[in-house]
């Protein structure tokens, strides 16, 4: 996704209580807010400016905006196809992967919510007016991340394959059209990514995210950014180290690619926070250990925060909002 123009990459930091802190990357000001909706809620950023995906151990899940305050209550966890609610319960707060918005429900009634679900790894999508999320059947592997762009959703699994799902025109699919991605043996072992900008659609692999076998820690090693052609029947990928004018922003929210100039960011550098929640589930602290900014010139790695910020199920993710009041 391409972020809209509209306030500034916010850091919201890890936590379930009342009291949130919001960093702002341009200025470091640090916000704190009362959210008491947000109490015992994961939250996962949907790549429009302001909205937040939430859910809770019971299965509830809402759309939820922290400027206007607007909740959107979405169907309950149950009606996902494959949820298995005697297994999930009590944990579901972790069961929602990631979460996109095609636009933003302020300003239009026909959007959909695109979700990637936890066992059995599929995609599912809401749209207002349904009482139940609708399962995306084309499924070969484990997906990994979703994007959204010009009335379709770009799918990546873990394979490296990507899907298609064409809604222009009202259309509501579940079968979507499959493209070689990236080859499978370059990806083993790491967390894939997908951002549609400026006409072209990347593929991102972030290697680090296991523990390592003698540190039994985790962290990134390399992101690797590769171009994909989806008009072509064969693989058709090219690695690329030079962004041009972008930044992308990585982590349990919405991928986005920004525009430097815009937003005041770094350009070919990678913000991203931590999501590889298989290494961080046995941490006693959880989530939140693995962030920083990456150099795609000479892969090196700085920090963007340089406190600690740890959660079990809600680690620090990236929203795009107007600055709080201090």
């Amino acid at each position: 996704m391409v972020a809209e123009k509209v306030g500034v990459p916010l850091l919201m930091l890890a936590g379930n209580e009342e009291k949130r802190e919001f960093l702002d990357l341009t200025k470091g000001i640090t916000y704190t807010m009362n959210f008491p909706q947000l109490v015992g809620k994961r939250c996962l950023g949907v790549g429009i400016p302001g909205w937040l995906f939430t859910a809770d151990g019971e299965g509830n899940m809402n759309l939820f905006h922290l400027n206007s305050r607007s909740l959107i209550q979405l169907p309950q966890m149950t009606t996902l196809k494959g949820f298995d609610a005697d297994n999930e319960r009590g944990y579901c707060e972790y069961y929602v992967q990631k979460a996109v918005l095609s636009s933003d429900p302020h300003s239009t009634d026909d959007y959909i919510l695109m979700i990637n679900q936890g066992v059995p790894r599929t995609l599912a999508y809401w749209k207002p007016g349904k009482n139940g999320f609708i399962t995306v059947e084309t499924r070969k592997a484990t997906y990994s991340d979703v994007t959204w762009h010009d009335g379709q959703f770009y799918g990546v699994d873990v394979r490296g394959d990507v899907v298609i799902l064409d809604f222009r025109g009202g259309l509501e699919p579940t079968i979507g059209r499959i493209v070689q991605g990236i080859p499978s043996d370059f990806i083993c072992g790491m967390k894939l990514y997908i951002v549609h900008s400026q006409g072209e659609l990347f593929v991102i692999t972030r290697d680090g995210i296991c523990n390592h076998p003698e540190t039994k820690t985790y962290g990134v090693e390399e992101f690797v950014v590769c171009k994909v052609d989806v008009d072509n029947n064969e693989i058709s990928y090219e690695e690329v180290n030079d962004l041009d004018n972008r930044s992308l922003f990585l982590g349990f929210s919405a991928s986005v690619a920004v525009d430097v100039e815009q937003y005041g960011c770094k350009a070919n550098h990678i913000y991203f926070t931590d999501d590889c929640s298989t290494a961080y589930y046995s941490s006693e602290k959880g989530g939140g250990k693995d962030m920083g900014i990456y150099n795609l010139h000479d892969d090196t790695i700085e920090p963007h925060y340089t406190g600690e910020s740890y959660h079990r199920f809600s680690p620090p993710i990236w929203i795009f909002n107007t600055p709080f009041s201090a």
